[in-house]
């Protein structure tokens, strides 16, 4: 089998991901968190969403057609690194303005997304991977991992795998990715994951962590797992709540936990648990049907600018496993997505056979 033939990151990278997840939370469920696994009801209803996703993906890849790409040649270099440098100045000054490294303090870490970041962060995001897709040159990875740093120290893990992760898949498709440059920057990525999510934990002064970082991995994903199965006999329940609280005001997080726990927490419940919560399983199929037909679609737009759009959707889309769709932020990057699809649609047709 030769590798460099096999596309790594194509949309059903997704499922891997998903089973992953799933595996390491059943194990985690064990040791570090439940007193009996996962339901069996968890199990099936996953498996049924990834199902669903590759239904997606075949009528994608069968019966829609991309015949040319149109390039967008607007974002000169220069422009795309003075928003860079804006996006990086604006989230130092967002560090400023809350008083000091949310990383180290949990008080401040509740309030570190503020407007500004939320502003900073996907500009940085969508800038940096233009800037390698259209641009590339070795010296920008510095900018990548200086992104990473400056972003990580607002405690949040999914602002560093957002921006290595999607960074990695933007070089892989460039074919800028030695076995060396690889191995580096995999280990930047779980180094860098690892230390944020271990180091916010430890900064969490009305909890006790004896759990190491490998082990606050597992942790974490079998207490969103139970979660999710917590929200299971609640399906349906919420009526399209958490929908109209992403698109409006409120945390959709705090919402579940409120909601599921009955008391006021921040919590992830998956890529399926708010679906499934406001609408159940009809919803859960839907949402898994669109996501494979988009992701589907947006692999065949992969030339360009496209590359660095896919490459940012494909990464937050594996990070919505754990903590689920409930950022306007991230949804904003869908839409960007979208953009591109209308853009090319003068390109996009159905086959008929």
């Amino acid at each position: 089998m030769d590798l460099k033939k096999i596309d790594f990151f194509q949309p059903s990278i997704l499922v891997v991901a998903i089973l992953a997840f799933l595996a390491m939370g059943y194990i985690g469920s064990f040791n570090y968190r439940f007193e009996d696994s996962l339901d069996l009801e968890v199990i099936v209803t996953i498996l049924f969403a990834c199902l669903v996703f590759v239904i997606g993906l075949v009528i994608a890849k069968f019966k829609i057609n991309v015949s040319d790409i149109k390039e967008i040649n607007f974002l000169s270099e220069k422009l795309v690194i003075i928003l860079i440098l804006i996006a990086l100045i604006l989230q130092t000054m967002n560090l400023l303005l809350i008083g000091g490294i949310p990383l180290f303090n949990s008080v401040l870490k509740s309030n570190a997304t503020t407007n500004i970041w939320r502003v900073a962060y996907p500009l940085f995001l969508i800038m940096i991977n233009v800037l390698l897709a259209k641009h590339y040159d070795k010296k920008y990875l510095l900018l990548v991992l200086l992104g990473a740093l400056i972003f990580g120290l607002n405690g949040y893990r999914t602002s560093v795998l957002g921006i290595l992760g999607s960074s990695f898949i933007t070089l892989y498709y460039l074919d800028k990715i030695s076995r060396k440059m690889g191995i580096i920057f995999i280990a930047a990525i779980v180094a860098g994951v690892m230390a944020v999510g271990y180091i916010a934990s430890q900064s969490i002064a009305s909890q006790n962590w004896t759990l190491n970082p490998l082990e606050l991995i597992f942790y974490r994903a079998a207490f969103t797992l139970e979660v999710f199965e917590r929200i299971l006999p609640l399906s349906g329940t919420t009526h399209g709540h958490i929908l109209s609280m992403i698109f409006s005001s409120g945390s959709p997080r705090t919402f579940v936990g409120e909601y599921v726990l009955h008391y006021s927490v921040c919590l992830t419940s998956t890529l399926f648990g708010p679906v499934m919560l406001d609408f159940g399983f009809i919803g859960l199929a839907v949402q898994m049907l669109a996501m494979g037909i988009f992701l589907g679609i947006m692999d065949k737009l992969k030339k360009g600018i496209g590359v660095g759009i896919y490459s940012i959707i494909l990464t937050h889309t594996l990070i919505w496993i754990e903590t689920g769709p409930t950022d306007i932020m991230i949804w904003f990057l869908y839409l960007i997505g979208f953009v591109l699809i209308i853009i090319n649609f003068n390109y996009i047709n159905l086959n008929k056979n």
